[in-house]
């Protein structure tokens, strides 16, 4: 097994670059010899998704809004213009993000170290700097397209006795349909564990009262503020996310170091308290999945300080805010969800022993209407902090909607799956030559895996094996997100 050090990531990170680039925008970029730019006081958009798993960790990609803007007038095969729509450039930074990280992910998962992606997310602004905590390995690296710079980061920490219960590399875990007590889920209340949560983990670490200002003042924090948000995957995926003041969050540093808020020098101090109470929150809502029988993995805390700056999380279904007033300012606190459109019920042996978890986890979170009630997806990737709460007992807007059919739609449509054993060349000359018992002399050796394609795009390699004069193929390696999309071209 490799040990992660062992990992070219730089190389692979920008091969990754460099490959999506070109074969989504017809853009060439290359690496920069350079230092990268903090960026700070450039008006920016930073893409970010998380490893969840043995190896946990975080990549960034962050470019300038008007570069963004020039990379959606490329998609759409439009000259550069600055009238590109923001929208259509978060969109592409977000699938560019999850892609170049799908390549990282496949290359630590084909070297033993098991982990899942979350859904990604972005943030724009012109003051703020992004850190995830605790991390063994980072690496920033610049590159550039014509006059335009594009910082690429990645840091990671691997906790070899630990991958979150969920083997993500295993062929086991990549077969396993989720199963879950879905009359539990259903009934689970997020809006009202996540506030009970919140309010508990201020008073209890920093002896702070927050007090629900539903319906009074749903303003966000003003001015520098805290940001602090935790991601995980598995057979849900999601965020939770903790917005302060940056003078509160001072306030609670100093109590914390039993200082004086003026004493409280940089910015670690705050980071640290801000990933404590997102790890919390986050593992209060993970816990109360996985008692229904779903797998999560949750990924390190990530921080944000700055003062214009708003986070979105793309590709999630269910959104819940909480405000509350604590000292005299606004905290926020959000989550956003998205629980597997293939999980099934669990058989009633398992739901027994789900139900008793259960009972020792009253009152945890969260509700998921069944598939026919299923509240319809925010609008992509729309702010947390931007989407009002419903009133407790408001039925779901989307009740009745026959169109939210969700995954399941698709999955009886047939595919096409070929296994090539080769190719080769021939000039029509050979071609015709060719006769019954001739050979013909393929491009790949006895013994190398054959590939596998679901409408002539390939998914997978694998071998070739005879079971009583039947042939069949054992899938040896699923290919990444990124070769799959070269083979769209």
């Amino acid at each position: 097994m490799d040990t992660p050090d062992s990992i070219d990531i730089p190389s692979r990170i920008g091969r990754s670059l460099v490959e999506t680039f070109g074969t989504l925008l017809s853009l060439d970029i290359q690496p920069a010899d350079i230092e990268p730019p903090t960026g700070s006081g450039v008006q920016r958009m930073v893409g970010t998704i998380n490893f969840a798993g043995q190896i946990t960790g975080i990549f960034n990609l962050q470019v300038t809004v008007d570069f963004g803007r020039v990379m959606a007038a490329a998609r759409r095969g439009q000259a550069a213009s600055a009238d590109a729509a923001d929208r259509d450039a978060r969109d592409l930074i977000a699938e560019i993000t999850r892609t170049v990280g799908g390549d990282l992910q496949s290359a630590l998962n084909d070297a033993g170290h098991a982990c899942l992606l979350t859904t990604p997310s972005i943030a724009a602004g012109t003051d703020f700097t992004i850190r995830s905590l605790s991390m063994d390995r980072f690496e920033r690296r610049a590159f550039q397209c014509a006059d335009h710079l594009v910082v690429a980061e990645v840091g990671l920490k691997w906790t070899s006795s630990a991958d979150g219960g969920l083997a993500a590399g295993s062929p086991e875990t990549a077969s396993r349909m989720p199963e879950a007590d879905l009359e539990t889920l259903a009934g689970m209340d997020f809006k009202a564990q996540l506030s009970a949560a919140a309010i508990d983990v201020f008073h209890t670490l920093h002896a702070l009262t927050l007090t629900p200002t539903e319906g009074v003042d749903a303003a966000d924090p003003e001015g520098v503020r805290a940001v602090a948000w935790v991601c995980f995957a598995g057979d849900a995926t999601g965020i939770v996310s903790v917005h302060v003041p940056g003078d509160l969050a001072r306030i609670m540093a100093a109590g914390k170091l039993g200082v004086d808020p003026e004493k409280v020098e940089g910015e670690e101090e705050i980071r640290d308290l801000m990933g404590e109470i997102g790890n919390i929150l986050g593992g209060n809502l993970t816990s109360a999945l996985t008692a229904t029988g779903l797998r999560c993995a949750l990924a390190p805390a990530s921080c944000i300080a700055g003062s214009d700056v708003t986070i979105e999380s793309l590709d999630l279904e269910r959104y819940e805010r909480c405000t509350f007033a604590c000292e005299g300012r606004t905290v926020v606190v959000g989550m956003g969800l998205k629980v597997s459109d293939l999980v099934t019920a669990a058989p009633a042996a398992a739901k027994d022993i789900h139900d008793k978890a259960g009972e020792t986890q009253a009152g945890l979170p969260g509700s998921r209407p069944p598939a026919a009630g299923r509240a319809p997806a925010p609008p992509q990737g729309q702010p947390l902090s931007a989407i009002p709460a419903r009133a407790a007992g408001e039925a779901s807007p989307a009740a009745s909607a026959p169109e939210d059919l969700g995954l399941e739609i698709l999955l009886d449509i047939p595919m096409e799956l070929t296994v090539e054993l080769g190719r080769t060349k021939l000039p029509i000359r050979d071609l015709l030559k060719l006769s019954p018992g001739a050979a013909v002399k393929l491009a790949k050796f006895e013994g190398e895996p054959v590939d596998i394609l679901a409408n002539d795009v390939l998914i997978a390699r694998g071998e070739v094996v005879v079971r009583k004069e039947r042939y069949g193929i054992r899938i040896t390696e699923i290919t990444s997100r990124l070769e799959r999309l070269k083979g769209l071209r």
